[in-house]
Protein backbone atom coordinates (compact mmCIF):
# COMPACT_ATOMS: atom_id res chain seq x y z
CA UNK A 1 0.00 0.00 0.00
CA UNK A 2 1.38 3.60 -0.72
CA UNK A 3 -1.06 5.79 1.14
CA UNK A 4 1.10 8.60 2.69
CA UNK A 5 -1.46 10.80 3.81
CA UNK A 6 -4.99 9.91 5.72
CA UNK A 7 -8.10 12.06 6.25
CA UNK A 8 -10.33 11.51 8.91
CA UNK A 9 -13.32 13.54 8.34
CA UNK A 10 -16.14 14.19 11.13
CA UNK A 11 -18.98 16.34 10.65
CA UNK A 12 -21.51 17.91 13.43
CA UNK A 13 -23.45 14.71 13.04
CA UNK A 14 -20.51 12.31 13.28
CA UNK A 15 -21.41 9.48 16.50
CA UNK A 16 -17.92 7.59 17.12
CA UNK A 17 -14.80 7.59 16.97
CA UNK A 18 -14.41 4.05 14.87
CA UNK A 19 -13.30 5.83 11.94
CA UNK A 20 -9.98 7.42 14.21
CA UNK A 21 -9.40 4.21 15.53
CA UNK A 22 -9.15 2.21 12.30
CA UNK A 23 -7.22 4.93 10.79
CA UNK A 24 -4.56 5.34 13.91
CA UNK A 25 -3.68 1.65 13.20
CA UNK A 26 -3.46 1.62 9.54
CA UNK A 27 -0.73 4.75 10.09
CA UNK A 28 0.90 3.17 12.52
CA UNK A 29 1.72 -0.25 10.55
CA UNK A 30 2.41 2.16 7.17
CA UNK A 31 3.76 5.13 8.91
CA UNK A 32 1.47 7.73 7.42
CA UNK A 33 0.52 10.74 8.43
CA UNK A 34 -3.19 11.23 9.98
CA UNK A 35 -4.88 14.57 9.47
CA UNK A 36 -8.23 14.94 11.43
CA UNK A 37 -10.86 16.87 9.82
CA UNK A 38 -13.47 18.43 12.15
CA UNK A 39 -16.94 20.21 10.79
CA UNK A 40 -18.51 22.44 13.81
CA UNK A 41 -22.05 24.49 12.94
CA UNK A 42 -21.88 27.52 11.29
CA UNK A 43 -23.20 29.36 14.46
CA UNK A 44 -21.30 27.80 17.12
CA UNK A 45 -18.80 29.40 19.00
CA UNK A 46 -14.98 28.29 19.07
CA UNK A 47 -15.01 27.50 22.91
CA UNK A 48 -17.88 25.53 22.72
CA UNK A 49 -16.41 21.80 22.28
CA UNK A 50 -18.72 18.76 21.43
CA UNK A 51 -17.43 15.46 23.43
CA UNK A 52 -16.94 13.57 20.02
CA UNK A 53 -14.67 16.72 19.40
CA UNK A 54 -12.90 16.73 22.71
CA UNK A 55 -12.76 13.04 22.55
CA UNK A 56 -10.51 12.78 18.96
CA UNK A 57 -8.52 16.04 20.37
CA UNK A 58 -7.93 13.53 23.21
CA UNK A 59 -6.88 10.67 20.38
CA UNK A 60 -4.75 13.33 18.04
CA UNK A 61 -2.44 14.52 21.17
CA UNK A 62 -2.01 10.64 22.67
CA UNK A 63 -1.20 10.02 19.11
CA UNK A 64 1.37 12.97 19.11
CA UNK A 65 2.84 12.30 22.29
CA UNK A 66 3.80 8.35 21.32
CA UNK A 67 5.37 9.97 17.56
CA UNK A 68 2.95 9.99 15.45
CA UNK A 69 2.35 12.54 12.36
CA UNK A 70 -1.11 14.01 13.35
CA UNK A 71 -3.01 17.21 12.66
CA UNK A 72 -6.53 18.53 13.21
CA UNK A 73 -8.50 21.18 11.48
CA UNK A 74 -11.56 22.81 12.49
CA UNK A 75 -14.25 24.15 9.45
CA UNK A 76 -17.13 26.08 10.58
CA UNK A 77 -18.79 26.72 7.12
CA UNK A 78 -18.05 25.81 3.59
CA UNK A 79 -17.58 22.79 4.52
CA UNK A 80 -17.12 20.81 1.28
CA UNK A 81 -14.44 23.33 -0.10
CA UNK A 82 -12.53 23.44 3.15
CA UNK A 83 -12.79 19.30 2.54
CA UNK A 84 -11.64 19.81 -0.95
CA UNK A 85 -9.12 22.15 -0.15
CA UNK A 86 -7.68 19.73 2.47
CA UNK A 87 -7.47 16.78 0.07
CA UNK A 88 -5.83 19.04 -2.43
CA UNK A 89 -3.37 21.00 -0.48
CA UNK A 90 -2.11 17.91 1.61
CA UNK A 91 -1.96 15.41 -0.80
CA UNK A 92 -4.92 12.78 1.05
CA UNK A 93 -4.58 9.54 -0.27
CA UNK A 94 -6.81 7.96 1.46
CA UNK A 95 -10.20 8.71 3.29
CA UNK A 96 -11.53 6.99 6.25
CA UNK A 97 -15.22 7.96 7.27
CA UNK A 98 -17.17 6.64 9.69
CA UNK A 99 -21.00 5.07 9.13
CA UNK A 100 -24.23 6.63 9.73
CA UNK A 101 -22.96 10.08 8.82
CA UNK A 102 -25.45 10.47 5.71
CA UNK A 103 -24.33 14.17 6.00
CA UNK A 104 -20.70 13.47 5.51
CA UNK A 105 -21.10 10.45 3.03
CA UNK A 106 -23.37 13.17 0.42
CA UNK A 107 -20.20 15.48 0.60
CA UNK A 108 -17.46 13.18 0.05
CA UNK A 109 -19.11 11.57 -2.34
CA UNK A 110 -19.87 14.81 -4.27
CA UNK A 111 -15.73 15.23 -4.36
CA UNK A 112 -15.01 12.25 -5.00
CA UNK A 113 -16.54 12.52 -8.93
CA UNK A 114 -13.67 15.39 -8.98
CA UNK A 115 -11.13 13.20 -7.52
CA UNK A 116 -9.28 9.96 -7.79
CA UNK A 117 -9.24 8.81 -4.23
CA UNK A 118 -9.73 5.91 -2.15
CA UNK A 119 -12.20 6.20 0.57
CA UNK A 120 -13.06 3.08 3.49
CA UNK A 121 -16.15 3.28 5.24
CA UNK A 122 -15.90 1.26 8.63
CA UNK A 123 -18.94 0.92 9.68
CA UNK A 124 -18.12 -1.28 13.13
CA UNK A 125 -14.98 -3.32 14.65
CA UNK A 126 -14.59 -5.88 11.70
CA UNK A 127 -17.39 -4.00 9.15
CA UNK A 128 -15.06 -2.06 6.39
CA UNK A 129 -16.23 -1.33 3.13
CA UNK A 130 -14.80 1.16 0.34
CA UNK A 131 -17.10 3.50 -1.09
Amino acid sequence: MNTKNILVPFSRHSSDLKSLYHAFALAERIRAKIFVFFFKRENSSQEQITPIEKACLEMVHCACEEGMSVSFHIANDRFEVELLNIIKTEHIDLIVMGAGDTEMESAIKSIKLRLSIQIIKVKGKNNINSI
